[in-house]
């Protein structure tokens, strides 16, 4: 998988339509401050969750997630302050692996992780900025994968109760999403535990593009069974602890009701502009779930939720 560098222009074909790829705009630096603008990340999200591409550039060596759909993450801020939001927690460097979630129109879900508020969210690596580290992808389970049940020294493994059923989609015979859906639907036991993980590394090549897409229909096959529950995809615990150079793309909170996460994604802004020498403004950006699994998420900027601003 390689990072398109800088302003590209990638051709892709949904049907008959052919559509230009082009990162989110940006503003230049400014006394200091690296300012981004909020508005048209606010769009560009809902551009990436309206995406239901199979692959990026027709290509089975580019799994969607490079050019499609939205990676996100719920945080909780370390009491102790030891360690970031942003960055692995110590459990994650431990196994290896920090759980991430993906949304998108065809990949509907209306509760985050652990049902929390808040968090952040990663540019897609065709899109991100070209001075942002790349984030190396592993697994992709289309429901909650219970990990911290399976091992505390790895991921992208099988749960101790399911040894054959819960490995490596492909080495349990499972390569497409009719037969991971079999698997989900046996009767008895737990199915977030019996379900295996599609292998979604780069090393996999052509075979990592049909195995993300795969775990996507899956998702979509279990259908209403599982809409308030979140996907998990495994991203590489990444040993860099630069600020900088993380591709965060926008904090969020969960728009609603008592807007619970704002507070916290308003700590996160401020703390993630203080730490970084660049002084980078990440917006904050309203998350409005969809109601229902055929139902549309939407992303929002407003400019009252800033705590940074240029």
């Amino acid at each position: 998988m390689q990072k398109i560098i800088g302003v590209l222009l990638i051709a892709l074909m949904v049907g008959c339509t052919q559509v230009d790829i082009k990162p989110p705009s940006e503003v230049g630096t400014l006394n200091n401050v690296q300012p981004l603008n909020g508005p048209a990340i606010a769009t560009q999200l809902n551009t990436l969750y309206s995406r239901k591409f199979p692959n990026c550039n027709k290509s089975d060596s580019q799994p969607a997630f490079l050019c499609s759909g939205v990676t996100l993450r719920v945080t909780v801020k370390d009491p102790n302050n030891i360690y970031k939001v942003w960055d692995p927690s110590p459990a994650s460097v431990k196994n290896g692996g920090v759980s991430f979630s993906y949304l998108r129109a065809d990949s509907n879900f209306g509760r985050l992780a652990w049902g929390h508020g808040n968090g952040y969210i990663l540019y897609p690596i065709f899109e991100a900025p070209t001075d942002k580290y790349d984030l190396d992808y592993l697994c992709s389970y289309p429901y909650d994968a219970w990990t911290w049940t399976r091992n505390a020294n790895a991921v992208c493994v099988a749960h101790p109760t399911y040894p054959a059923q819960s490995q490596i989609c492909h080495n349990a015979g499972v390569t497409i999403a009719e037969q991971w859906l079999t698997v989900w639907k046996t009767p008895g036991g737990n199915p977030n535990q019996r379900q295996c993980g599609f292998d979604v590394s780069d090393d996999r090549n052509a075979l990592a593009g049909p195995a993300f897409y795969q775990s996507i229909r899956a998702r979509g096959l279990a259908g209403v069974t599982g809409y308030n529950e979140h996907n998990e995809i495994l991203i590489k615990t990444w040993n860099f602890r630069d600020p900088n150079k993380f591709p965060i793309m926008a904090f969020f909170y969960i728009y609603g009701g008592t807007n619970a996460g704002l507070a916290e994604a308003r700590y996160n802004q401020r703390d993630f502009y203080n730490s970084t020498s660049s002084r980078i403004v990440v917006p904050i950006i309203r998350l409005i779930p969809a109601d229902s699994a055929a139902g549309n998420s939407s992303f929002a900027y407003a400019q009252a939720d800033q705590v940074v601003t240029q």
